[in-house]
């Protein structure tokens, strides 16, 4: 729930919305889910909507939440083409609909991160380490090769 202008601040908009959950019966399904409440903005169909700076961190903690999955992929993945694959058409693509839904000035920074981590993660795993002794433009190339449409 989305509370703008200045006629609640934060306390006030969660004391407020707590009561309606709390006391109506057609908001019995938003109590369930656990819904919360800000002043700065809200998710509408996964879309990050409201302030310039609430959409800017709520960007780089998906992109955070990405990174640790990529994390936790490196990990656990021996075989090259499934983590390429996995990294390629899941962890790349979960950003997607973000970055084709969200003014890019307000998530450049957390998404080309993202994508560093990715291109990181898959030169590593695919060369088994030795991409670091390649040519700026070996790199460059590779790059771009791994960024291309799978279609």
């Amino acid at each position: 729930m989305l509370c703008a202008g200045n006629h609640l601040d934060d306390d006030q908009a969660r004391t407020l919305f707590k009561d309606i959950l709390a006391n109506r019966q057609s908001f019995l399904d938003l109590a369930a889910i656990n819904a919360g409440v800000s002043t700065k903005g809200l998710r509408v169909a996964g879309v990050p909507t409201g302030d310039d700076a609430w959409v800017t961190k709520f960007v780089a903690e998906k992109a955070e939440a990405v990174i640790l999955d990529v994390g936790k992929i490196d990990h656990v993945l021996t075989d090259g083409m499934i983590h390429y694959h996995l990294m390629h058409f899941c962890q790349n693509t979960r950003p997607g609909f973000l970055a084709r839904n969200t003014p890019k000035f307000l998530i450049s920074d957390s998404l080309g991160s993202l994508d560093a981590v990715i291109l990181e993660s898959m030169c590593t795993k695919g060369t088994g380490g030795t991409h670091t002794d390649w040519t700026h433009e070996l790199r460059s190339f590779a790059n771009m090769k791994l960024q291309l449409p799978h279609h």
